[in-house]
């Protein structure tokens, strides 16, 4: 372009050039449910904090808000912080921008993680305002301090958990209730919520089961009978009621879990019974099921639903019937389910209700002859599913015969494309792409450079306002298409070699099992991802790797 001499100078501030920004998202966290709060560390305020900071980095592009409200900040596992990283890792969001650094994690070792390892490993760019944190523009000094900022903030957490764990368990040796909703049979107070009334509703049904265990009837048959008379469980009466909002209990029926955790609770005779599970954060421990001597039980807290009599003859055919139960079980001898290796453990589910199959042991009658067979649980405590029955050895050999199919099929195309590969010139085709990507580049520093130029041309005077706007806007455009070319040559390169590159790790997955005669846990671990039983005992097997293996029987026109 001429650089025409100008007669009057443009009084004007040149705006800085145009670059290609981050696709930024913003990234909201509160320990505690909002619910309407407008306090300063509202999810409200935390995003109106970090939407003025980004329109004050015009090289900052949101592309969607995450926020976790109600979530804890000492792990990882919340529903939007997990979203934003599979953006993350698909290469939609290459910025994060928050509050402060303890809205990322209070967890020392975890935060540290994904500050030093995680994010820079993705090319995320992370940025805690109030922090003054930038991950592309700190120094070692600099680190060390956040360093030390995340250890603080592991240390308050755990100094927090510590005083709100010791101050409920005053609250609950006192014999204050402080569940966010009331065991069934009962309610909340309405004129204090540390206590609990009686429930009109569903309290009748509390003495039913009680009085129906009395009389000497099996949990399963309680639960049968209270579903055939359209009784709603625990879980679907708090959904019917608007108590949770979880669409999966809509259909929930009763169990013999249910009742039983019912029978069991002392609760029912007046007494708060607290304490049940126990979590500690500043103990390090996972949660976890409390015995029975460190439950916090208070007496003569509530109004009893049913009498010490009754809680006493319904829990003495409870422990009757468990004691024959556990007679029965180990009777013919030593228990095979504690020797056996449970080979479709997590992996084996009903295929219509969706629910775990229980192994059930079968012992014939006068021979002492046992065998172990996989269940619908559903159908046999509650009349709830059709029936799945289906011996242990069937439904190993199915899955182990399955299994077989896949391998061989798997290791017939993964032969096939290695061939392939070396008939078509595959390194060749990979140099080809590479000098493509290294051309678009090329040009891309090429346009960049020149668009910056101009400004300089625009800052002496050679250019007009509406030249340099021009001009920038051209080479910006001839910028993006450059750009999108240069996506899709490296989408296209990712596609041709992505199967390849993994075939090998595939194919000595399935390898290792070639010569295997019987279903093994590690076969099944490696291997297997889900086995279903319908109706009739038809088995369905889902196996890991499908999608790969559709992909290269795809690629191979097997």
């Amino acid at each position: 372009m001429a650089r025409p001499k100008r007669k009057e100078a443009v009084q004007a501030v040149a705006p800085a050039p145009v670059e290609l920004g981050y696709n930024t998202a913003l990234y909201l966290r509160l320990s505690v449910m909002d619910m309407g709060r407008d306090d300063s560390e509202s999810i409200v305020n935390q995003e109106e904090l970090l939407r003025d900071y980004v329109a004050k980095n015009p090289d900052l592009i949101i592309k969607e808000v995450f926020a976790d409200n109600g979530e804890t900040g000492t792990n990882f596992d919340r529903p939007e912080w997990l979203n934003l990283m599979r953006e993350c890792r698909e290469g939609n969001i290459n910025c994060i921008v928050l509050k402060d650094l303890s809205r990322l994690g209070r967890n020392y070792i975890e935060t540290g993680d994904y500050l030093e390892r995680i994010l820079p490993m993705m090319g995320v760019r992370l940025i805690a305002v109030n922090d003054r944190y930038d991950s592309i523009n700190i120094s070692n000094g600099e680190r060390l301090v956040y360093n030390l900022k995340n250890l603080v903030n592991d240390i308050y957490a755990k100094d927090i958990s510590r005083k709100v764990i010791t101050a409920m368990h005053t609250k609950q040796k006192n014999g204050e209730f402080l569940g966010g909703f009331a065991a069934y049979g009962y309610l909340l107070d309405p004129s204090d919520r540390k206590k609990i009334v009686v429930n009109p509703d569903t309290a009748p049904v509390v003495r039913m089961i009680f009085e129906m265990k009395a009389e000497g009837m099996g949990n399963g048959t309680i639960c049968q009978a209270l579903n055939g008379e359209g009784v709603p469980c625990p879980q679907k009466y708090r959904y019917d009621k608007g108590f949770t909002k979880s669409d999966r209990f809509a259909n929930c029926v009763w169990g013999v879990s249910t009742v039983a955790d019912i029978l069991r609770n002392p609760l029912y005779l007046g007494y708060m019974t607290q304490g049940k599970m126990r979590k500690a954060l500043c103990e390090g421990k996972p949660q976890r099921k409390a015995k029975r001597e460190e439950w916090f039980i208070k007496h003569n807290t509530h109004e009893p639903i049913i009498t010490q009599d009754l809680y006493d003859r319904a829990n003495a055919v409870f422990d009757e019937r468990a004691v024959r139960y556990k007679e029965n079980r180990y009777k013919h001898g030593e228990n095979p389910h504690g020797r056996q290796e449970l080979l479709l453990y997590g992996v084996a589910y009903c295929a219509d209700c969706g629910v775990a199959l229980t192994r059930k042991k079968q012992t014939s009658s006068g021979k002492g002859n046992v065998r172990w067979a996989f269940r619908c649980k559903r159908h046999f405590d509650v009349q709830a599913c059709t029936k799945k029955f289906i011996h242990e050895s069937d439904l190993y050999e199915a899955v182990y015969f399955a299994t077989r199919i896949q391998i061989q099929r798997y290791v017939d195309v993964a032969g096939i494309l290695e061939r392939l590969n070396r008939n078509n010139g595959y390194k060749s085709r990979l140099a080809r792409f590479d000098e493509e990507i290294e051309g678009i580049e090329k040009e891309l520093r090429r346009l960049t450079s020149l668009r910056g130029a101009i400004y300089e041309d625009y800052a002496t005077k050679l250019l007009t306002a509406s030249e340099y706007q021009y001009a920038t806007e051209k080479y910006t455009k001839e910028m993006e298409i450059q750009q999108t070319k240069l996506e899709a040559i490296k989408a296209e390169r990712k596609e041709y070699s992505r199967h390849t590159e993994q075939t090998d790790k595939w194919l000595a997955t399935f390898n290792r099992f070639m010569e295997n005669k019987a279903l093994t846990r590690e076969m099944v671990q490696a291997l297997v991802e889900r086995v279903e039983v319908s109706d009739l005992n038809r088995v369905s097997v889902t196996f890991k790797f499908r999608d790969e293996l559709e992909a290269l029987m795809t690629e191979v026109g097997a």
